[in-house]
């Protein structure tokens, strides 16, 4: 018979062997609530319900791993997301019939992969909107695909462009740059107007980078665990049929005369493609690698039993040394490796990871609730086969270098404002759009970054729908310097917040903060490709752009994309994948300080049926 443990954090630190001396008086760090989203009532009679599923009955899936190189087809499949729904259509990568698998590259490796589109009709075509920039109709029949490694500090050729985008029966090969430290990054489809549902299908999997520390083998010199004790946790929510095929909007009727209501908030959690799995564990230490895959909900992570769990890496690779949490907050597209000891449970001992965080408001508005279960963990009979925590893993010998300390400039500050905006017609509201500096994807207003220079981007959420956005940059990563509240209300009304969208709107909020700049979380101190912006905050990052030099590449060289266009640059944008699709995408060239000015580039095209600018206002 299975028993939920009642261990505390006393009993597990009695029973974990530590690089340094065990105490149990050492409080865990727990993230604040203070910038949650609030909670609305009930109204899950309007929404659209998955069936009831029994949980954990179900084992947790594996996914396969491959060396970096070769062909990756990524193409349609039968997927059974639960042992009480019939398989359906489903998306994946190298024979995965949903996610794909894991490649595992060594930092500085060369090599070309080959991906190659063999998919089928879209298997979510009835949530196509051509309004979308970059969706069209024809995508039902013929969907796009484009492969972007989230992370990595590629040329602009590979970095996979929204746009540029192989249709099916085409091929492109992508040469990644492996010039990181080891970390946890992940590939996945990012097509302009449809990256939400194509990942939401199933076109992602994790991408992890060995080096001479983190190995993955048994004897790597960082003490970590390793083989199938080092287990990727995609995690992401979702709304099925009865069929067991997935749904997409989770509202009954549109609210709108276009398809999207401001983001899919899922009612049933589902990790490496099973819906509530269960893992069976020894009597050790686990590390797990998660990505956060969802496409508008944040995540708390903790554990049912309040059992604290540590934190050693995050986008870019480790920290300094591993950090006690009691929960770990991740936005969509971010990735923390942690250690979970099981060493103080009894055989048949159970324990649920769960998920504390509020829903986005815009999911709790149709209907949606916070789903609290994430999947469940039974302990064996087995002894732990790997018993120890590193006590650190930078900056002693035989590791790597410690992180670099944060020092902000004293000038090159850049603000950006993450706001709303909404599109009428008449007295109608009939488009709802997320922008950065109230611009659109489109806009010929590209932003512009001179390569070596360090800058600190002010990300100021200024968002009317009060919710936390979840802002990456492609081509670097960056460190968070931390985050500080201001006046919202009185910022918008001075600075003339109501203006046309497609007008730059990014003043400064320096006036008007209203606390202490507050530091990152202790997880947080790494390096980052994503961070959270909660609502009414000022997110504070260190940005430095490489040089061609550096890179080993120029970084705004143009290129010709699989259909013939001249692309240029890099974007950046909210990672949460319905905001993503919905204009909250930015254009950046990484330009040569000393070449001539580049002029203001040809505006992208707007989609047919896609709303001018005229009648729409940031809030």
């Amino acid at each position: 018979m299975l028993t939920t443990t009642a261990m505390g954090a006393g009993s597990l630190f009695a029973s974990v062997a530590f690089g340094r001396p065990a105490r149990a008086d050492d409080a865990p760090y727990w993230p604040s609530t203070e910038h949650d989203q609030p909670s609305l009532p009930d109204y899950s009679i309007v929404s659209f319900q998955s069936p009831k599923l029994a949980k954990y009955v179900d084992d947790l899936p594996m996914l396969p791993r491959r060396p970096l190189g070769g062909r990756i087809v990524a193409a349609e499949s039968s997927h059974q997301f639960h042992r009480d729904m019939p398989p359906a259509r489903s998306w994946g990568f190298d024979g995965v019939s949903h996610l794909g698998p894991i490649i595992e590259a060594h930092r500085d490796e060369d090599t070309v992969t080959t991906f190659v589109n063999e998919l089928g009709t879209h298997i979510l075509a009835e949530y196509i909107d051509p309004r979308v920039h970059g969706a069209s109709k024809q995508d039902a029949a013929d969907p796009p695909l484009v492969i972007h490694l989230h992370g990595a500090p590629n040329r602009p050729v590979d970095d996979g462009f929204p746009t540029s985008r192989m249709t099916r029966g085409q091929s492109v090969d992508y040469r990644f740059a492996n010039n990181l430290e080891a970390t946890n990054l992940w590939y996945h489809d990012h097509s302009m107007g449809l990256t939400r549902l194509n990942v939401y299908a199933g076109l992602a999997a994790p991408y992890w980078i060995r080096d001479e520390f983190d190995t993955g083998r048994d004897d790597n010199p960082l003490g970590l665990p390793a083989g199938d004790h080092e287990i990727p946790l995609v995690i992401s929510d979702k709304v099925f049929y009865r069929n067991g095929g997935m749904r997409y909007n989770s509202v009954r009727t549109p609210i709108f005369e276009h398809l999207w209501g401001g983001g899919l908030a899922g009612d049933v959690i589902v990790v490496n493609g099973k819906a509530w799995p269960n893992l069976m564990v020894d009597r050790g230490v686990y590390r797990f690698r998660i990505i956060q895959a969802s496409q508008l909900n944040d995540y708390r992570i903790s554990f049912s039993n309040n059992m604290p769990f540590w934190v050693i890496g995050s986008d870019g690779g480790l920290l300094d040394e591993p950090v006690l949490v009691g929960a770990l907050d991740m936005a969509a597209g971010e990735r923390y490796d942690i250690l979970v000891d099981f060493s103080g449970f009894a055989p048949g001992d159970a324990v649920e990871m769960i998920n504390l965080m509020q829903i986005s408001l815009f999911g709790q508005m149709p209907g949606g609730a916070a789903v609290r279960e994430v999947m469940q963990f039974i302990a064996t009979g087995e002894p732990g086969t790997f018993t120890s925590i590193p006590r650190t893993l930078r900056g002693t010998p035989g590791k790597p270098p410690a992180l670099p300390a944060v020092t902000p400039p004293s000038s090159n500050f850049v603000d950006h404002t993450l706001n709303s905006s909404i599109y009428t017609k008449g007295l109608v509201m009939s488009w709802i759009m997320m922008n950065i500096d109230n611009l659109m994807f489109g806009s010929p207003d590209i932003d512009q970054a001179p390569q070596g220079t360090v800058q600190q981007w002010n990300l100021i959420n200024t968002d009317a729908t009060i919710q936390v956005h979840a802002i990456h940059l492609h081509l670097i990563q960056f460190r968070v310097i931390g985050r500080q509240n201001y006046d919202h209300p009185r910022y918008g009304l001075d600075e003339g917040m109501h203006i046309r969208v497609g007008e730059r709107w990014a003043p400064s909020a320096e006036n008007y903060v209203t606390g202490p700049l507050e530091p990152p979380a202790p997880y947080e101190m790494g390096w980052k490709d994503t961070v959270r912006c909660p609502r009414g905050q000022i997110t504070r990052i260190l940005v430095r752009w490489p040089t061609a030099d550096e890179l080993g590449f120029d970084p705004d060289a143009p290129f010709v994309g699989p259909d013939g266009s001249t692309l240029q640059g890099y974007v950046w944008h909210c990672h949460m994948l319905d905001h993503e699709d919905h204009e909250m995408m930015r254009r950046i060239r990484v330009v040569d300080p000393m070449a001539p000015a580049p002029g203001s580039a040809d505006p992208m095209p707007q989609m047919p049926g896609m709303p001018g600018i005229d009648s729409g206002h940031v809030h």
